[in-house]
């Protein structure tokens, strides 16, 4: 099952903005070790959505799996550091991502079976 060129464009916007996300300084004192824990993590993530998305054409649900990892990790930072405001804000925008996702996910699925 390929994809259309459209659609890996939105996922090379989707990482490009997760991975910038993730590498971004932290603005906000808050917890150092929180925050480097939880930038580690996301470093990870990034790197294995980078492969998943290089592979998209065939591996939509690890792209998909991913994002829902890397946005649990988010909500529980959130949860731990509720005074990061710049977390809060890209936590938005990653579950903005992964509805995108997810609904990308079935188009595929919906025009697999027909």
């Amino acid at each position: 099952m390929a994809i259309s060129l459209a659609a890996m464009k939105v996922w090379a916007c989707l990482l490009a903005g997760l991975i910038a996300g993730s590498t971004t300084l932290c603005a906000v004192a808050g917890d150092e070790h929180d925050r480097g824990t939880y930038n580690n993590k996301m470093a990870l993530l990034g790197f294995l959505l980078e492969s998943a998305q290089q592979r998209a054409g065939r591996d939509v649900q690890t792209l998909c799996l991913l994002m829902s990892i890397s946005n649990d990790v988010t909500e529980q930072y959130v949860e731990t550091n509720p005074e990061d405001v710049q977390i809060k804000q890209r936590l938005m925008a990653m579950r903005q991502d992964l509805r995108a996702c997810l609904a990308n996910q079935a188009d595929a699925h919906a025009w697999a079976d027909s």
